[in-house]
């Protein structure tokens, strides 16, 4: 017990411990015949977590009625080994018409963030998606190259309905392939134990300064109404995040798009989704510009005759000109190495 003491102090002492371990929640409370009206289903999931990672080393970070903001931020914070998300999830399936109902993965504000979780900080070691059939939308993003600057990076998730509360004890338990040590305990939550080497691999991960081709684009938003968040995307792949707007008020972001995701020289577009799962009525997500060194054709928003854009929950501009050639493009890293 004295050495693992002055082990542990050790390990501190060499600021190995920033590695957080991170419970995002972002589901409804499901009615139960046996709970009362005040019980909380993030209640639960708070139990589970703290108890199975209070013994780990890691910094237990636990958030709950989490919207995309946050999860893009927690995605891509280099302090987080690992990530566990619980949410309603569907896989895609085929209608007996031909149509492709696609998969989702939906909060609890009603968005669809599936998209978020194709990009991932490469100093993580495990993600755990605990939502109904979601497995197979993790192995397509895996499959699709989406986590090749991570190869260390492990996921978890289900192929057939689960409860929140049983899944995240299974992702857990799964965890420990990155994490660390599992021990049993004779009631149903079993432990984590970091080890050095596992903490000192995460400490020692540089992958997040590896440095890509990217064309740089500046995006200002404007809006004389209050917008919601959006979504930044090409080709699916989420670039930014830019959160609620209040009306009047001004957003620029400079986002980076990597030259490997621009399919053809005549064919960009950027997407600024909502990422509504389903909405009845038009949302408007504000007014774009969009400034890119190098680019002197136009950005040109689908929309009718009368300026209305064509989407219910998203915008399109496609780039009407040729893409420069990859020599204009600049070599930036991704990824932030440090929140300090």
């Amino acid at each position: 017990m004295k050495f693992i003491s002055i082990l542990l102090f050790f390990l501190l002492s060499l600021n190995v411990f920033a590695a957080r371990v991170v419970l995002l929640s972002s589901v409804e409370t499901p009615k139960i015949w046996y709970h009362s009206k005040d019980w909380k289903i993030e209640d639960s999931l708070e139990k589970i977590f703290h108890k199975s990672f209070k013994k780990s080393g890691y910094e237990i970070i636990i958030k709950e009625k989490v919207d995309q903001q946050t999860l893009w931020e927690e995605l891509h914070n280099p302090d987080n080994i690992a990530l566990f998300w619980v949410s309603h999830a569907k896989a895609e399936s085929q209608l007996a018409n031909g149509i492709t109902n696609d998969a989702a993965v939906v909060d609890y504000f009603g968005n669809d963030v599936k998209d978020l979780f194709r990009s991932v900080h490469p100093n993580m070691r495990y993600l755990g998606l605990i939502g109904c059939n979601a497995k197979s939308l993790l192995q397509t993003f895996k499959e699709n190259g989406d986590y090749n600057s991570n190869p260390n990076l492990i996921t978890h998730s289900f192929d057939k309905k689960i409860d929140a509360r049983k899944g995240l004890r299974q992702s857990i338990k799964n965890s420990a392939k990155s994490l660390g040590i599992y021990k049993k305990n004779r009631k149903k939550d079993g432990f984590i134990y970091s080890t050095p080497s596992i903490l000192s691999l995460f400490s020692e991960n540089r992958m997040c300064e590896q440095e890509t081709s990217v064309y740089e684009v500046k995006i200002t938003r404007t809006s004389d109404v209050d917008v919601e968040s959006v979504a930044v995307k090409v080709n699916s792949k989420v670039l930014a995040i830019l959160p609620a707007m209040s009306a009047n008020d001004i957003q620029d972001v400079k986002v980076f798009i990597p030259s490997s995701i621009v399919s053809t020289k005549h064919d960009l577009k950027i997407t600024i989704d909502s990422n509504k799962y389903y909405s009845a009525t038009r949302l408007d997500l504000g007014q774009f510009d969009f400034q890119a060194v190098n680019f002197i054709g136009n950005w040109k928003l689908f929309a009718k005759k009368d300026g209305t854009p064509i989407g219910i929950t998203k915008n399109l501009y496609q780039y009407k000109g040729k893409v420069p050639e990859i020599e204009s493009t600049t070599l930036k890293s991704l990824y932030q190495c440090s929140t300090n």
